[in-house]
């Protein structure tokens, strides 16, 4: 039984205080000095704070998942009374990148002294992307080290606070094979990239020492999680992480579902309760695991049936393995033929996508304006090749932009989805998928990448350099088991927001290839398509 301790001297104080305060108050004759020391005392007895940054992992979410995720942030209220708990976890971030966000500065202007700061990172640090890698290699005093940036970004400001941090270590990738090393545990290998060489190795490792290194508390994620996944087994350990659609070929082995949350909230909670940690006065009084019955599929999960095409388009010639199609929001059947629609396989191994462009002084390829990536629906052509999906994959191309009208439903580039349609017309929403592209090019802002996640659009990045007719852009989509990372030309890569799993329709395959969408006209060459 954990029972919370009643300081006798500050109550006293305080006591002693408000006494002073008021006899001085009644002669009309209060000093600064007593005012000074009466705001201290008052300050004392404030509610402390349970702060939470991190990423995915201890994040809130808003799925339309059938059992949605959650971040095991959303659970400490399980364990811990007495104070407040502000979750400021953001999916997608590192030790590096946490620095950007809103969350980060309400942290630095609004903990306060006895307050406690629970840091949650590592799943992000590993990604071999400038914007949120850092090297587990570097000690607390190398720039561009997990160390460094664990300390300098979240225990040092945390410490000079007069605020408690401690460390939790990354929660274990759940493995279907019950092999709990490499990647799964937080031990990678280098990796090379666009951007270059990131250097690999063992990120629990690294947090942790850090950790103790500046006198903070770590909690071990990665050893209690992996020791419970072992545990329980293949069949077990699944009940623990989010299902996007019923079948459990969608399993995101990421990132958990309520009950994995639950569990992992209490497994802080049980370490917190070993350690010497004052934190362990607001437990409650018997911490126990979460009765697996809190697991229940989503009501408001919508139930949506998708039949995978049986035969391949007979309007447009395939090119090798891509077949060539045309669905979504593209008017009316009559668009559907080579008028407003083009696919044009060369020998050199080229393929040129052409989808209804306005106008026609650039270019041989005319059309209406047809097709788009809008708000709610999109229309656009693609060839496409079908990846399964527990299938980690890299998709590489050049783009060569014959034309483009800049307006903001135009988009070309590659593309990875849930589903896939032959020659199909609807103005209804269709599948999530992610997108190295841009979008809204008629606005000042146009996008760095974009994805529609559960029929929602929603944009990657902004970007920093917008390509014209007659540019060429490198473009890359890299599948890993954590989402997905989306590069456009010499933008930054995008994987923040991106890292759901593409199987909410067809939990079997993800669909991948090139598209061009409403007066878009694009050469894709050196298409290389790399299943790892």
């Amino acid at each position: 039984m954990y029972i919370r301790k009643t300081n006798f001297i500050q109550t006293a104080r305080r006591l002693i205080s408000a006494l002073t305060a008021a006899a001085i108050f009644s002669i009309g004759c209060l000093s600064i000095s007593y005012a000074d020391e009466i705001a201290t005392a008052s300050d004392t007895t404030a509610t402390p704070t349970l702060w939470v940054a991190g990423d995915s992992t201890a994040a809130e979410f808003s799925d339309n998942y059938y059992y949605p995720r959650y971040g095991w942030g959303t659970q400490l209220y399980r364990y811990f009374q007495g104070l407040d708990i502000r979750n400021l976890a953001v999916s997608g971030t590192s030790t590096k990148s946490y620095t950007s966000t809103d969350s980060y500065t309400t942290l630095l202007s609004d903990m306060k002294e006895g307050d406690y700061l629970l840091i949650g990172f590592g799943h992000n640090d590993e990604k071999a992307e400038s914007a949120r890698y850092t090297n587990p290699n570097g000690s607390v005093t190398t720039p561009g080290s997990t160390r460094y940036y664990l300390y300098e970004n979240f225990i040092r400001p945390a410490q000079e606070a007069g605020v408690t941090p401690i460390v939790c270590t990354p929660i274990v990738r759940r493995d279907p094979d019950g092999n709990y090393n490499g990647a799964s545990a937080h031990i990678i290998e280098s990796q090379t990239t666009i951007e270059g060489t990131f250097e690999g190795g063992d990120y629990a490792k690294a947090i942790s020492s850090g950790a103790v290194g500046k006198n903070a508390l770590v909690i071990d994620l990665t050893t209690r999680t992996k020791l419970l996944y072992q545990s329980l087994g293949t069949q077990g350990s699944k009940w623990h992480h989010a299902f996007s659609s019923p079948n459990e070929v969608s399993i995101d082995n990421t990132h958990t579902n309520l009950y994995g949350a639950a569990y992992n909230a209490y497994l802080i909670a049980d370490e917190i309760a070993k350690s010497s940690s004052s934190l362990k006065d607001y437990l409650i009084d018997t911490p126990e695991p979460p009765d697996f019955s809190i697991l229940i599929p989503n009501p408001d999960y919508t139930f949506q049936t998708y039949v995978r095409p049986e035969s391949d388009s007979t309007k447009w010639t395939a090119a090798g393995d891509w077949k060539p199609t045309v669905f979504g929001d593209v008017e009316a059947l009559e668009y559907l033929n080579d008028i407003y629609f083009h696919f044009i396989p060369y020998e050199n191994g080229a393929i040129r996508i052409a989808a209804g462009r306005q106008g026609g002084t650039t270019s041989d390829i005319v059309g209406a304006s047809v097709g788009k990536i809008s708000t709610d629906t999109d229309g656009i052509a693609m060839y496409y090749q079908a990846v399964p999906a527990d299938q980690n994959f890299t998709l590489t191309a050049y783009a060569t932009i014959n034309s483009i009208d800049p307006n903001n439903q135009a988009s070309f580039g590659l593309m990875a989805r849930d589903d896939i349609y032959v020659d199909y017309v609807t103005n209804d929403t269709l599948g999530d998928y992610v997108a190295a592209a841009s979008l809204m090019m008629g606005s000042d802002t146009p996008w760095n990448c974009f994805a529609r996640k559960s029929g929602v659009l929603t944009r990657g990045d902004y970007t920093e350099r917008n390509y014209i007719d007659g540019e060429t852009v490198r473009l890359e989509i890299r599948k890993t088991s954590d989402g997905y990372t989306c590069t456009y030309g010499s933008n930054p890569p995008v994987s923040a927001g991106f890292d759901f799993p593409l199987t909410r329709l067809d939990p079997e395959y993800i669909y991948v290839g090139m598209f061009a969408a409403r007066s878009a006209d694009v050469t894709f060459w050196d298409v290389q398509l790399t299943l790892d």
